[in-house]
């Protein structure tokens, strides 16, 4: 007869963790889908890379220091920057730099603020890892109007921003 009970009450208690494990589940779902905005888009900071080129500057002599820092995406790889458009304040593509002429950068161009991983070129694109800051010097192969400029970097899959993060930047061309 003891021993029948014993069951019985591990049963209630096997039971109950089961149901406490259930609810437990269920309101760590629930929230998560509330405050993340689950129920209409289920966000994924990890899956596509985000770029901010603030502290970019433009020089009349044509020179272009790209100020650039990857602040999301996937931490196992770099983003890769395919395409880079400098525009003049009408709209018009004054020159743009495509994925064989970013990825031969010389390393000597690219100032890393932080040594480990950093910026390059790999023959393809311009290869800037995750969190990693850096300065790379472009030159446009003419001389530049003053004026107001707008600097535009695409990454490998065609997108010039991500979560609300556009991956450009307004400037005034500088006196060199």
């Amino acid at each position: 007869m003891e021993h029948t009970s014993v069951v019985i009450k591990m049963q209630k208690y096997v039971a109950l963790l089961i149901i406490g494990l259930i609810i437990a589940t269920g309101y760590t779902f629930v929230t998560y889908q509330y405050f993340f905005a689950g129920f209409t888009n289920l966000h994924n900071y990890s899956k596509t890379p985000a770029y901010v080129l603030n502290g970019s500057k433009v020089f009349t002599n044509g020179t272009v220091v790209l100020q650039i820092a990857r602040i999301d995406g996937p931490d196992t790889y770099g983003g890769f920057i395919v395409l880079l458009q400098l525009i003049y304040q009408n709209g018009t593509i004054v020159y743009q730099w495509n994925a064989q002429q970013l990825g031969s950068i010389p390393q000597s161009h690219i100032h890393n603020e932080y040594p480990l991983h950093p910026v390059k070129s790999d023959k393809f694109a311009l290869v800037v890892p995750l969190g990693q800051n850096a300065s790379v010097l472009l030159q446009v192969p003419f001389k530049l109007k003053p004026g107001t400029y707008t600097l535009i970097a695409y990454d490998v899959d065609g997108q010039n921003s991500a979560y609300g993060i556009k991956f450009s930047v307004t400037v005034q061309a500088q006196q060199s």
